[in-house]
């Protein structure tokens, strides 16, 4: 039976100088599912809660306006076998549309027009929310549907550690993907929500953008094709993890590896088809006779609808060797996306300056990071950072409107890889 994805190891460089104490090299780890517009492909359909924030802020900008015409493109946009629930919150939370209402156009023009007469407060309680769609979303729960939480708040919410324990306790069962509008919202938190249940984060500057982040949230849904990838990591004898990075199709920190017995698994969570879902690794390797090693095994597992669990399985290798010229080779792709980490990093580092008040460092992290997207010739990153470096300049923190909304964009574009056409990737492996 032809797979339905690819799986394969790229090491930074295929050759290891065989008298180095710890040679490092970068390992990519990377799971491609492929097009689905065969016949084998099945569509799963949603299982939803839609957690809506009804605070007095979202009256700001028009903010709740554009939220139900998102939902209204939701309830235009349905299959028949499509479930979504649609939950206001706070101070309180309540569940003003049913799974199977969606479907009933009288009863979802009804509950929106009815939105501001909920008696439930001008607080933001976002845990009640999130709890109340976990709750609607396990009434539909089974595995042949797409079980997510969308959550969209423009505000600090009470009770952040119960947001974060939601999204835990419930990675197995279903993904949240976190929205914030404005400038108020606690990115961090939206952030770590989406990371742990393997969601996606949408920063939203401008309300009217909220319409087409939920097209393109359902969109992806639809493109769902491989459930449930995992990557498991068998480090041979003397190789140790120095760092874990998610690599595509967002960047971020997997955190310190909990090994147990040189083993490690990453969860990568649903993919949609063509989208890469990819681990990065920092490997220290010990010294060696020359020779081919296998430094790693590793082990792609990962559902199909309708056909089960399953798993691809490969070597992860190089060559050791006395010769300087071959060790110092590198593999351009990896490369590339050990940049663009890099950057991420030198972005998040500089922000941790600024709230400590040493913008001097902060601006040498920041240009630093730029040279990098300039390098990388990633126009979106550089503007979006060159922005927030002339803010940092000008204000000197990063308290004003202005300043936190370009750190909220510099953030959101440097956070997202940067995919590669295939035309650079010819020009990538020409430079190899």
């Amino acid at each position: 039976m032809a797979e339905p994805l690819t799986f394969e190891a790229l090491i930074s460089s295929e050759y290891v100088l065989s008298t180095a104490e710890n040679f490092v090299v970068y390992a990519l780890l990377e799971a491609v599912a492929k097009g689905g517009g065969g016949a084998n492909v099945v569509r799963l359909p949603l299982n939803l809660g839609v957690v809506i924030d009804r605070s007095g802020s979202m009256y700001d900008e028009r903010r709740l306006e554009f939220v139900v015409e998102a939902v209204k493109f939701l309830a235009d946009n349905v299959a028949p076998d499509d479930k979504i629930a649609v939950i206001a919150f706070a101070d309180k939370a309540e569940v003003i549309l049913q799974p199977d209402q969606i479907h009933d156009g009288a009863a979802v023009r009804r509950a929106l027009d009815d939105i501001d007469l909920l008696e439930i407060g001008g607080g933001t309680q976002m845990a009640l929310g999130m709890r109340a769609a976990v709750e609607q979303v396990k009434r539909n729960l089974a595995a042949n549907r797409l079980n997510r939480v969308l959550v969209l708040t423009d505000g600090q919410t009470y009770e952040e550690t119960a947001c974060i324990d939601l999204a835990s306790q419930n990675r197995d069962r279903m993904s949240f993907s976190a929205m914030g509008v404005g400038v108020e919202f606690n990115e961090k938190l939206l952030m770590r929500i989406a990371q742990d249940s393997h969601g996606k984060y949408h920063f939203i500057s401008n309300a009217q953008d909220l319409p087409g982040i939920f097209e393109d949230e359902l969109a992806g849904l639809r493109a769902v094709t491989v459930r449930n990838g995992k990557i498991d990591v068998m480090l041979s004898q003397g190789v140790q993890v120095r760092e874990a990075f998610r690599a595509s199709p967002e960047i971020y920190g997997l955190g310190a590896p909990l090994l147990e017995d040189r083993k490690v698994t990453y969860e990568i969570g649903d993919l949609e088809a063509t989208v890469p879902g990819s681990v990065l690794l920092t490997l220290v390797l010990p010294p060696r006779r020359p020779g081919p090693v296998r430094i790693a095994q590793s082990a792609f597992r990962y559902e199909v609808p309708g056909s089960g669990e399953r798993s691809i399985n490969l070597d992860v290798t190089v060559e050791y060797s006395l010769d300087r010229t071959l060790t110092s080779k590198r593999n351009a792709r990896v490369m590339n996306l050990v940049d663009q980490v890099s950057i991420a990093k030198l972005q998040s580092r500089a922000e941790e300056e600024l709230k400590v008040g040493n913008v001097d460092r902060a601006t040498r992290l920041l240009n630093n990071a730029i040279q990098g997207t300039q390098r990388l010739g990633n126009v979106k990153a550089t503007q979006a950072l060159v922005g927030l470096m002339d803010q940092v300049k000008n204000t000197q923190t990063l308290q004003t409107k202005a300043a936190k909304t370009t750190l909220l964009q510099a953030q959101a574009v440097v956070r997202k890889t940067q995919m590669l056409d295939p035309e650079a990737l010819k020009d990538l492996q020409k430079g190899e």
